[in-house]
């Protein structure tokens, strides 16, 4: 019953959050879109001079959405099914002899030799952790019944907003818990809000024979609240451990990488070196928006930000929304 009770609630916020669904136009109902992040990091030092710290992050997940453009430009993007398994790979500690695994997918086929898969591609990358890792533990997720929700807008500018995540991954001896967090769909929302600043020149438009200047520069960024908020998903003691606090705002510098009449491509770059918290500074980030000019359809929005202290620990984050086709799928 309580099950239920949630249902409708998410399907009641879905009807208030989004709006309604018009008529497309022809040949745009129902284009597809894969919403993907990918997150990695680790750092290796020693507590108080003495104690080793050990510590490694890898997070992947993806969904397949439905979109649907509206009159007013925005475009409105509905959960249609998780495409791949998601999973988090963590040292567990401090000292990183232990290693956990969680996945989660529609259904289990496949699921031991997917984590296999994972951790031997793991022990070939990162050889300095696996070589220490004494125990691995494995935690097999299924999509909760009923939690098949996850829509968001785009709107006219291209910011996004009106999120809705009910997607819930289950420990499979579920109502037993893991302890471990696993919020990796929450994360692909909070990611979309580091896409939501501008990207072409202030009062420009695309299409009707409109030129970009060679090069402009982006709005002022502070990703501070985003980051946090990151933080927080990424594990529950990271949230009253670590507060990041960009210490001044930034800029991308963009400029158009190639033009044409079936697709425009603009990149925009910034090698801020900015201070984020206890030494670690935001090195460098990369956004990538690819469009058609003729009706502004989106193709692909993407950031990509490296984070590292003065001695390379640290790792980097890549969100990215696409538009696929039929043999993606």
């Amino acid at each position: 019953m309580k099950r239920l009770r949630l249902d409708l609630l998410f399907a009641l916020l879905a009807v208030i959050l989004l709006p309604a669904l018009k008529v497309p136009a022809e040949g745009r109902a129902g284009t597809s879109y894969r919403l993907e992040y990918s997150i990695r990091g680790g750092a290796i030092s020693r507590l108080l001079f003495i104690f080793p710290l050990r510590v490694f992050y890898e997070a992947s997940a993806a969904v397949d959405l439905t979109a649907i453009s509206q009159e007013d430009g925005s475009i409105c993007f509905a959960f249609a099914r998780v495409p791949r398994t998601c999973f988090i790979l963590r040292t567990l500690g401090f000292s990183g002899k232990t290693l956990a695994l969680l996945t989660v997918g529609e259904n289990e086929d496949g699921s031991e030799a997917f984590a296999e898969e994972i951790l031997s591609l793991w022990r070939s990358r990162t050889p300095e952790f696996a070589e220490r890792i004494k125990t691995v533990k494995k935690f097999s997720h299924l999509l909760a019944p009923g939690s098949h929700s996850f829509a968001f807008e785009r709107d006219a500018a291209g910011f996004y907003r009106d999120f809705l995540v009910g997607l819930e991954p289950r420990y499979r001896h579920y109502p037993a818990k893991t302890g471990l967090y696993f919020k990796v769909f929450p994360m692909l929302a909070n990611l979309l809000k580091l896409l939501n600043h501008r990207f072409l020149p202030s009062g420009s438009a695309l299409g009707g024979g409109a030129v970009l200047p060679a090069e402009w520069d982006g709005d002022e960024l502070d990703f501070s609240s985003e980051l946090n908020q990151a933080a927080g998903l990424l594990e529950k003691q990271v949230k009253s451990l670590v507060a990041v606090d960009q210490k001044f705002p930034f800029r991308l510098r963009f400029h158009v990488v190639s033009a044409g009449a079936e697709e425009i491509e603009i990149c925009g770059e910034g090698h801020p070196d900015v201070p984020l918290w206890k030494g670690f500074m935001l090195r460098e980030v990369f956004r990538r928006v690819r469009l058609r000019p003729a009706d502004r359809e989106l193709l692909s929005d993407e950031i990509w930000m490296g984070i590292r202290n003065a001695k390379g620990q640290g790792g980097f984050g890549r969100l990215l929304l696409k538009k696929i086709d039929a043999k993606e799928k």
